[in-house]
This record gives structure tokens, sequence and C-alpha cells, in this order.
């Protein structure tokens, strides 16, 4: 931020979590990763932790966002839901049964991680 400063350099950032959605490249990214090891049935078990994910067509618009208002300034974090990774599966599962997702948390016995907050307020009041 102090070196944007001193170039007079009108810095703002868009800081994404996991970004999801359609995508515009022919290789696999590493957010397509994270989904494709369950479908896949590369990943015989699912972590107990947590993510934040957004949608891709959320974070271009908050880039126009960002872009479009003068009063924007510094960070702005960009993420939608924050999920458990038993909920990732649960949904792919029934969005997809026809695939060999897992149903087991590899850290069995362990008490299920909670989700934790995330606030995107800022990047809604612009």
């Amino acid at each position: 931020w102090e070196r944007a400063k001193d170039k007079g350099l009108d810095l703002v950032v868009v800081n994404p979590c996991v970004v999801l959605g359609p995508v515009l490249q022919s290789s696999i990214n590493a957010s397509i990763i994270h989904i494709l090891k369950y479908l896949t049935g590369s990943a015989k078990t699912y972590a107990n932790s947590v993510q934040a994910y957004v949608h891709v067509r959320d974070v271009a618009e908050a880039h126009i966002l960002v872009y479009e208002s003068p009063s924007a300034s510094g960070r702005y974090l960009c993420a939608e839901s924050v999920l458990h990774r038993g909920d990732v599966v649960d949904l792919l599962a029934s969005m997809f049964p026809q695939y060999p997702i897992p149903t087991k948390v590899k850290e069995d016995g362990k008490p299920r991680v909670k989700p934790w907050k995330v606030s995107n307020q800022k990047l809604k009041d612009l």
C-alpha cells in the first residue's frame, strides 16, 4: 500500500476466496481440482475443514464495482459462503449421484469444524 501511495497509484484490491463457476481456459485450475478430486474418486475421504467459496461471476461484478466506484479504497473480501467439506460433498452427491463422492471424513472421531464468518459488507456497500 505504501509503495502504491508513493507512486501515486490508486490501489484497490478484490480478494476472492476459492472461485467456482464456468471456466474460460481449457486447462484445469486449482479451484476446479478442489471439486474434481471428489468426482473422480481420487479423494477417498474429505477433510474436517471449512472453506469460503464465491462464484466467478460475483468476482467479476466485484471488480467492476470497485473500478467504477470513486470511493473504493483498500481491500475488499469477496466470498459468498463458508462451507464444511462435508456439506460440499453432500451437495456434489445430490447433484452427481453417478460419481464416487466420498462419504467419510478423514479425521473421523474429531468434532466437526464449525464454519467461520467472512464479511463482504464493505463490497456490498459500494
